[in-house]
């Protein structure tokens, strides 16, 4: 048996997996792997989400979702178990006095996140999941396999409402996963909680292969049902001219426009679906296959609130407002009237679609920005954030493409390196030589050091330039 197989890291690995898996890993046409991922699910793991997963459909069915009477088991349960829950909910009325409860905001889930996680939590299982896309400072939100996997059922609940019946087959490939960055994991696994179906995650950059030929290739070969991605990379996919026609395209992470999700169905012949998730939450919510304008409700375990950005108090359906969130699944992260930063309505009753879970519109997500560097080429946001993430003593930033080759990054930094201007003047001209070799050697960076910390969901990147030139895509 191989180190794969005996791999703590994806226990229930079977030799038939394992073969089915070498093939893909050894094919030709096969990006430069990076890493060896597995799904961390054993035997308590699997039940677990098998467990889930009856409990949802069955929700599903019968159109039970959590409302405010019955949210009050999940804060009696959370509240004898978590310091945070206990403090916030201290004389409060629960079903009565629900709007009274504090909100918990991004700042909280940054500096009270040991209060948070219920006592006693056998912590050896955590996986950590910074945040990454358009926001400022990233909140390293904890995860649990058990929460991961929950991701498998509620995805090909997703898909199965669009016409795809996923394969639980080692044969199979689910889903290929399409990024374009300069650098990024790419790997490939077989899903415990799918039969061993393979999935993959490739960078279709072209650094990540040894011929750009293969890309083509190597999709065609593995045959995915699904692509799934942000719109950035099913954007860069279209232009790089891949060929493929999956039955469907799962759309994550950043905004997806209705113009670009007419251009992604038309050349990619399949539909698309807006799969609306974060990482302090899991799955909320996809796109209704009636009117993919709105959003059902995905899990059945999460309270939704639309908050009024004067009033701060709740709002009832049709008005627009900030999403809050209470609920869950992640033993690491329970979330009590959880402030989103995204913008939305909800709307309750029957739908055409024969989903009857609450649908949400959202009306300010995660708009995608494109950077250009000074030889014209495209730069993914993320890759900056690659930069500027790994730096300990950045707080939070901002970049912002001011010019054709000018950009300007604003960033909030520990005190203790702004006090000491030898240690500054050394740690800013490495931040700038390292954005400079994505950017270009001829591109100008400013940096400005007085960007607010206020734990605010900020948005991390801006391009005025394009702004300016109109060249809005």
């Amino acid at each position: 048996m191989s180190d794969r197989v005996k791999n703590k890291k994806s226990p229930l690995m079977q030799m038939e997996w394992e073969r089915e898996l070498q093939k893909m890993l050894e094919s030709p046409f096969a990006p430069k792997w990076n890493v060896n991922i597995g799904d961390r699910i054993g035997k308590e793991e699997y039940e677990f989400v098998q467990t889930f997963k009856e409990t949802f459909l069955h929700a599903k069915r019968t159109n039970q979702f959590e409302n405010l009477n019955t949210i009050e088991r999940f804060l009696d349960f959370q509240s004898s178990r978590s310091e945070f829950f206990k403090n916030r909910l201290k004389g409060i009325l629960l079903k009565e006095e629900f709007a009274s409860i504090p909100f918990t905001t991004r700042e909280d889930l940054q500096t009270h996140i040991t209060e948070i996680i219920p006592r006693e939590m056998d912590l050896s299982n955590m996986v950590i999941n910074p945040t990454s896309g358009t926001t400022g400072k990233p909140i390293l939100a904890p995860n649990h396999p058990n929460a991961i996997g929950c991701y498998v059922p509620l995805i090909e609940y997703s898909v199965e409402r669009f016409g795809v019946t996923p394969i639980h087959s080692p044969k199979s490939t689910f889903a290929i996963q399409l990024c374009y960055q300069e650098n990024t994991i790419v790997y490939a696994t077989s899903h415990s909680l799918a039969g061993g179906a393979k999935f993959a995650k490739i960078n279709i950059h072209p650094s990540s292969w040894r011929n750009h030929s293969d890309i083509n290739q190597f999709i065609s070969e593995w045959k995915p049902q699904i692509l799934t991605g942000d719109p950035y990379a099913f954007e860069s996919a279209m232009k790089m001219g891949i060929k493929y026609q999956p039955e469907a395209l799962h759309s994550t992470a950043l905004e997806l426009t209705p113009a670009l999700r007419s251009k992604l169905s038309e050349y990619f012949q399949c539909p698309v679906i807006n799969f609306y998730s974060l990482n302090e939450t899991g799955p909320i919510a996809y796109s209704c296959p009636v009117d993919p304008n709105w959003m059902h409700l995905l899990p059945h375990d999460l309270y939704i609130e639309i908050i009024s950005n004067d009033s701060q108090k709740p709002l009832p359906s049709g008005n627009v407002g900030e999403i809050v969130i209470t609920g869950g699944r992640n033993p690491y992260l329970p979330l009590l009237r959880y402030k989103t930063g995204d913008q939305g309505e909800i709307q309750y009753g029957p739908c055409l679609c024969g989903d009857h879970f609450p649908r949400i519109r959202l009306l300010s997500g995660r708009k995608p920005v494109y950077f250009q560097n000074t030889k014209g080429e495209t730069v993914n946001p993320i890759d900056v954030a690659r930069i500027l993430r790994k730096n300990p003593i950045i707080y939070q930033f901002q970049v912002d493409q001011l010019g054709e080759k000018e950009w300007e990054c604003r960033l909030s930094l520990e005190e203790n390196v702004m006090s000491n201007k030898a240690i500054w003047e050394m740690e800013k001209n490495a931040i700038i030589t390292e954005l400079q070799t994505l950017f270009g050697n001829e591109s100008l960076i400013k940096i400005k050091t007085d960007y607010p910390l206020d734990g605010k969901k900020q948005i991390a990147f801006l391009n005025s330039y394009f702004s300016k030139e109109d060249t809005s895509r």
